[in-house]
């Protein structure tokens, strides 16, 4: 696990020491390279060698930003913008006319510096925090034009170190709260409104966006299952730690469920949207270690945007959950849009009827065959649920089927009704006693996988039905296994000793499929449609498709092409020694008595 961080830990300062130490936060915040522009722009206007910003810093004055000197600490006393200067702007048109500069020597001598003119930056409390100065080579005056436009830089300046003050002051507020979840040290979802209602109006007034983010672990029950409240605290605690890392740049983060956290960042463009959620992403989603076991977590992110999906923190939170409703926009994102709540109103119809369809048995299987890869026997059939709501219509399964995956009642009520089908039809299903078993595959969602009695579930519904175990495959998918690799691998050893076979779905969707392959206790790899699709013409996918047959082989395992769908395709993968392949060239999904059919007259 992470060693122990957390930017949000309450300070031990009290009010007024903290209100004391705004000009030392304020340099703490100032982001050097987001001067740079100003100082290269303000070297141009006034056609100097030297632009620089200093920070008064313990004693000294520190250069965070400048054209034409080296990184480089200033004398305190250095009249360059002196703490104790009560005027706001400061002028010196020949230095070698006054003593004025004498403490500044080394600066001067190094540059040949002959003028000097600056602008006492402030912070709210009129405080001087630091210094804008240009400097020239040879002597020089300003006039009155050049003057305010200095001024109006140094204001420019001093604005963006006091937004980055009031940025971190309000993060130091938020950790005084007492609304704090126990796991994690977050806000509450209560505390997070706060602090984004205060970020939204920051935000309107330097004219950025705001993203809010709704962060959702979907695999938490089976962490939780698996290995118990303290491991599921340790991966809350680890993702809270992620989350608020000082190089994620979140302004806020927060607990808003179990099972949820919330956060803010911020973007001056939104072609920058994906580019600043990705990496937060793929950094929550990376595996854990705990005592040995290594838990990968599965995070999506709803995404709502500011101002242009609302102004006020409640209406933001919402649309960013009510996000995570409708399809992915890119990976394991998903952005609110305004259909996007027409989405979230037909996905909880579709969730109610499902639910009532599932328990009066509404809905029906098709089954789609496996065909040797040279066309000469069927090896048996995968089953895909189909269903015909009396008010919706027809529903693709690749709608409902998603929406019951995330609802672990449904979840539960869909495999135990596929599974029921499969062992009903496939025992009439005839066979010759000299074959080898005729194996039906049905899709187990990982909810379902990593359930404990899910073992004894599936063997005491064969055992119901008289159906061989060495008739059923079970197919799961990369991400199904990767909650808990060692606890899948022991749960799937135990369904094999039992007969039932194993398959790897859609494989080379997932991020990490060659690291486990060799570990899974698999019988069968299913290569997904997307490599196939581009047979026969792409070399590279003639080149992928034949590595991984090759691989496959290596490890003893069947090989199926999925999405076969013209007859090039079947020449192509049967000469890369392809075993089985499915898909359309052989037949749709049909329904029971259709398969049956064409099962008996296949050549």
């Amino acid at each position: 696990m992470e060693e122990d961080r957390h930017p949000l830990d309450p300070l031990q300062e009290d009010t007024t020491q903290l209100a004391a130490s705004r000009s030392c936060s304020t340099q703490k915040a100032a982001p050097a390279a987001h001067f740079d522009c100003y100082i290269r722009l303000v070297s141009q206007v006034f056609n100097t060698s030297i632009v620089f910003i200093s920070l008064f810093d313990d004693g000294s004055q520190r250069i965070v930003s400048s054209v034409g000197l080296d990184g480089m600490e200033l004398p305190y006393e250095c009249p360059c913008g002196t703490k104790d200067l009560e005027q706001d702007y400061f002028e010196v048109s020949d230095t070698q006319e006054i003593d004025l500069l004498d403490t500044c020597q080394s600066l001067i001598s190094c540059s040949c510096n002959r003028f000097y003119a600056g602008i006492v930056l402030r912070d709210p409390c009129h405080n001087a925090i630091g210094t804008l100065c240009i400097s020239d080579t040879a002597p020089r005056s300003l006039n009155e034009v050049e003057r305010s436009w200095l001024k109006a830089f140094g204001n420019i300046v001093e604005e963006q170190l006091n937004l980055n003050s009031q940025l971190l002051d309000m993060r130091h507020r938020a950790s005084r709260v007492h609304q704090r979840d126990t796991r994690t040290g977050l806000p509450d979802e209560t505390l997070l409104g706060e602090t984004l209602d205060n970020l939204v109006q920051l935000a309107e007034t330097e004219s950025y966006h705001l993203v809010v983010l709704h962060l959702r672990v979907n695999n938490l029950d089976e962490i939780s299952r698996l290995h118990g409240r303290r491991y599921r605290n340790a991966i809350l605690k680890c993702l809270a730690e992620r989350l608020t890392a000082p190089d994620v740049g979140i302004l806020t983060a927060g607990n808003i469920d179990i099972d949820r956290f919330g956060a803010v960042v911020s973007i001056f463009s939104l072609r920058d949207l994906f580019g600043v959620i990705k990496p937060v992403i793929n950094k929550l989603n990376a595996p854990i270690d705990l005592h040995g076991h290594t838990i990968n977590p599965n995070i999506d992110v709803g995404v709502s945007v500011s101002p242009d999906d609302g102004v006020n923190p409640d209406d933001l939170l919402e649309r960013a959950r009510t996000a995570l409703k409708a399809p992915k926009t890119y990976d394991s994102i998903h952005v609110f849009t305004q259909r996007t709540e027409e989405s979230a109103l037909r996905r909880h119809k579709v969730e109610q009827r499902l639910d009532a369809a599932l328990s009066a048995n509404q809905l029906y299987q098709h089954y789609q065959p496996l065909v040797l890869a040279d066309g000469s026997k069927v090896t048996g059939f995968e089953a895909l649920a189909r269903w015909q709501d009396s008010e919706l219509g027809i529903i693709s399964p690749g709608e409902f089927v998603p929406i019951a995956e995330k609802n672990a009642r449904l979840s539960r009520l869909l495999t135990e009704w596929s599974l029921g089908c499969v062992c009903e039809k496939a025992f009439h299903w005839p066979i010759k006693p000299s074959d080898p078993p005729f194996k039906i595959g049905i899709n187990i969602p990982a909810n379902q996988f990593y359930q404990p009695n899910f073992v004894d579930q599936i063997l005491h519904t064969l055992d119901e039905h008289s159906l061989p175990p060495e008739r059923l495959t079970l197919e799961l998918t990369e991400e199904s296994l990767l909650t808990d690799i060692d606890q899948a691998i022991l749960t799937m050893e135990k369904l094999r000793e039992r007969g039932i076979s194993l398959a790897l779905d859609d494989f080379g969707t997932g991020y990490s499929s060659l690291n486990y392959l060799k570990r899974l206790p698999v019988d069968m790899l299913k290569i997904d449609k997307s490599f196939i699709d581009d047979l026969p013409h792409d070399e590279k996918a003639i080149n992928l498709v034949s590595g991984i047959i090759r691989i496959a082989h290596g490890l003893g395992l069947t090989v199926v092409g999925e999405g076969v769908e013209y007859q090039e395709q079947q020449k192509l993968l049967y000469m890369l020694g392809c075993d089985v392949l499915q898909g359309y060239l052989f037949s749709r999904p049909v329904d029971a008595y259709q398969a049956l059919h064409f099962l008996e007259t296949w050549p």
